[in-house]
């Protein structure tokens, strides 16, 4: 594999002057047991990070999507209250409630950490009060849906998808008025839709592929990806191995995330499509294997925590090679900028309010 040091030093300025953002880097702080994640050949996770030009991530809060137990309000605040803690004895961190604050971030040299969730409704426990109260200590990325049936709509998994329920419209209103980012990552594609016709800003998918190529229902439809576009949106393309195969079975590798790149851009314009890596140095394996390969197999299958991410890019300092390869396939300097962050900028812009 080709070390990140060894990129052109055309792909290195453009990795290096741009803001580069994970819609989906799932954590710094594994939230259920408050742990770091290991160093790599002495060198610890956050500088990794920050060597590797990530600028800001979404991290996973609470249970659901991260972990295995209770998935409410009392764990959310609870994984919220870890991250406060690490910020306190990290310098090298930054709690990311505006767009300005990820600007911030590059300019400072720092990692900026962008509070997510994966799956609403239980952490809010049915009470959309509770969505102002979240947006206060800290929440800007809220994922309706995990994989199943819930009180705001349906997963991708969920049979059949009878779309938005009214409290998930109430939901999405109250994310629009507050400032919190609608992410559809997870959900089905009608409930997906109900969601983009219902926001008044633009939607996110914070981590997913393109249907055309990888056929799971864990990846989004043209038609998605069109509603998508219109609303203004962006899609984060993700490393998760299945979500990335262009060749059923065949195991894929940093080309094939490229591919999905490029025909995102080519079929609703490359001001939305962004980066959504969902890579997960602290996986336990074996929570992988109960929690997804056991519960999951219409989307596993036969991967697991050794080959769910490609070997020439399966870490947070492999992103100057991500760069290099839009820039191989021909990805212009403007363009290959809007992918790696310019596009959820202009997202966060909009949609987060101080």
């Amino acid at each position: 594999m080709t070390d990140p040091a060894e990129t052109r030093d055309d792909a290195r300025r453009i990795h290096e002057d741009a803001i580069l953002i994970d819609g989906q880097g799932v954590t710094v702080l594994l939230p259920v047991a408050q742990i770091v994640p290991e160093a790599i050949d002495g060198v610890p996770y956050l500088e990794r990070a920050i060597a590797g030009g990530v600028t800001a991530q979404n991290v996973t809060l609470g249970i659901g999507g991260i972990g295995m137990g209770t998935d409410d309000f009392r764990a959310l605040v609870g994984t919220m209250h870890g991250h406060y803690c690490y910020f306190e004895i990290e310098p090298g961190l930054l709690l990311v409630e505006t767009a300005e604050d990820i600007r911030r971030a590059k300019r400072e040299g720092r990692l900026g950490v962008i509070f997510g969730v994966q799956g609403l409704a239980t952490k809010i426990e049915d009470d959309p009060t509770l969505v102002r109260i979240l947006h206060r200590l800290g929440l800007r990325i809220g994922q309706l849906m995990y994989n199943e049936r819930s009180s705001l709509g349906c997963g991708c998994l969920e049979h059949p998808d009878t779309g938005l329920t009214q409290l998930g419209r109430i939901v999405v209103r109250e994310m629009n008025h507050v400032g919190i980012a609608v992410d559809m990552a997870h959900a089905g594609d009608r409930t997906t839709l109900d969601a983009i016709d219902c926001s008044r800003q633009p939607v996110i998918v914070s981590h997913g592929n393109a249907r055309a190529l990888c056929d799971t229902p864990r990846n989004c439809g043209d038609d998605v990806l069109e509603a998508l576009a219109e609303c203004g949106g962006v899609i984060g393309i993700t490393a998760y191995g299945p979500l990335c195969e262009t060749k059923p079975g065949v195991r894929p590798a940093l080309g094939d995330m490229i591919d999905h790149i490029a025909y995102v851009a080519d079929l609703v314009g490359v001001d939305h499509v962004g980066i959504g890596s969902d890579f997960f140095e602290s996986e336990s394996a074996v929570r992988f294997h109960a929690f997804f390969r056991v519960r999951y197999p219409e989307v596993f299958g036969d991967y697991r925590l050794d080959n769910v991410y490609f070997d020439d890019f399966n870490r947070v300092d492999h992103f100057p090679l991500l760069t290099q390869a839009l820039i191989d396939r021909g990805f212009t300097p403007e363009e290959t900028t809007k992918v790696l962050g310019g596009n959820f900028m202009r997202v966060f812009d909009r949609v987060w309010k101080a």
